[in-house]
């Protein structure tokens, strides 16, 4: 009976694993009508109630949520864990790597207010950050007409140059996380006060709400740095500190804030080699 067990089980795991495979080639395919369908109903009907709902869960009215181990692992999990790991979420990126990035893009993109902000309405950071492309462009189009716009890629450019400025840092998110998929639709301009996800994230931790770690990576000369702290006081991911007088490197998330703060310019953002294959 043993002998006759073990070649089901292979076959039924062989199957599992190709209607999987299949079946994420299908939702999230990058023009794929399933994962459009969802990203319209996402836009129009889920994205502002959730991130207002979560941004008070985490650190507004509603805090008691997250503050009880109950209320999180009953009301905060539930929903947060499979949104973060598969439904949408953001991948931070340096003003100067997402600027050229923008530069090769093609087709339209619109602009329009932050869904964070429309949300919760307590952040004092500019409105119009919200910069939609590639799929999601018609998406918000079609599902927000008279709050997003069409603009040139030389006006994207200036917002998130602007937003760089007032020390906000960027990210790019994606939809529909399955099977390594990684569609690329909106470009956030992002702040520590009023970015949900980042506060979800920050609050619940990367093992139930994972922001996705960018491509680029800090590194610094350390006989050069001084010790002045400024890169600890602008990293938003807390992924710095002083160490004997030194800046020492944590678990970086690629945002670029300390290379864009360091005075004595020691931090610069490189693209670290892959991993092997079997490692990553």
């Amino acid at each position: 009976m043993t002998s006759m067990r073990e070649p089901v089980k292979i076959i039924i795991r062989t199957w599992a694993i190709l209607a999987a495979f299949l079946l994420g080639h299908i939702v999230t395919g990058e023009h794929s009508p399933i994962r459009l369908f969802f990203m319209r109903v996402f836009a129009r009907y889920l994205e502002v109630p959730l991130l207002y709902v979560s941004y008070h869960a985490c650190v507004g009215r509603l805090k008691f949520i997250s503050r009880f181990r109950l209320t999180r692992a009953l009301i905060l999990y539930p929903v947060a864990y499979p949104f973060g790991h598969y439904g949408d979420t953001g991948k931070p990126i340096p003003a100067d790597k997402l600027i050229e990035m923008m530069e090769g893009l093609e087709g339209k993109m619109a602009v329009g207010p932050c869904r964070c902000r429309v949300g919760h309405r307590a952040c004092g950071h500019p409105m119009e950050t919200d910069i939609v492309m590639r799929t999601g462009t018609d998406v918000w189009l079609k599902a927000f007409p008279d709050d997003y716009r069409v603009i040139e890629k030389d006006e994207a450019i200036r917002i998130v140059r602007e937003c760089a400025g007032l020390g906000m840092f960027h990210m790019v998110f994606l939809h529909c996380l399955v099977g390594g998929a990684v569609n690329e639709y909106v470009i956030c301009n992002c702040c520590t006060d009023g970015c949900t996800p980042y506060i979800l994230n920050r609050t619940l931790g990367q093992k139930v709400f994972p922001l996705v770690k960018g491509e680029w990576r800090v590194e610094f000369e350390e006989d050069r740095c001084i010790g002045c702290g400024v890169c600890v006081a602008f990293c938003p991911f807390d992924a710095r500190r002083l160490v004997n007088g030194k800046a020492e490197v944590l678990d970086c998330f690629g945002c670029g804030l300390c290379e864009t703060h360091c005075p004595t310019g020691v931090c610069v953002i490189v693209s670290p080699p892959s991993p092997p294959l079997g490692r990553r």
